[in-house]
């Protein structure tokens, strides 16, 4: 992940932690990373755990993962299908086929994203 996105470890969100109120404290380092990180969004299958009246004021949204998947189709269909067909392509361990990669994805919880993927490939 490093070598792709150079800016996907944040350091020095820790002082900022104290200042997060959630229903699980045990997530306040999520939201000071993002602070840190001025991050847009926190893409968790966790959503009720990082309510909208602590993230709005601090301009960061809370996205499910199935909608996360769902914009980046609708914003790029072509690469986006694209790592499908491939990532289904380099399985190894066991071999998946396109087809078999969406079922995965639908039991991995992000059903919707699956299902219009299977769609569109």
């Amino acid at each position: 992940m490093d070598t792709t996105f150079e800016d996907a470890c944040i350091q020095g969100w820790e002082g900022l932690e104290a200042t997060v109120t959630l229903p699980d404290p045990n997530d306040r380092h999520v939201v000071a990373t993002a602070m840190h990180g001025r991050a847009d969004a926190i893409v968790t299958f966790n959503v009720r755990d990082f309510p909208a009246n602590v993230l709005s004021p601090l301009n960061i949204e809370v996205i499910h993962p199935d909608d996360f998947l769902l914009d980046q189709l609708d914003l790029n269909p072509r690469p986006v299908l694209d790592v499908l067909r491939k990532q289904a392509a380099d399985s190894r361990r066991p071999v998946l086929t396109s087809t078999d990669l969406i079922a995965r994805l639908t039991r991995a919880g992000v059903a919707s994203f699956a299902s219009e993927a299977e769609r569109q490939i």
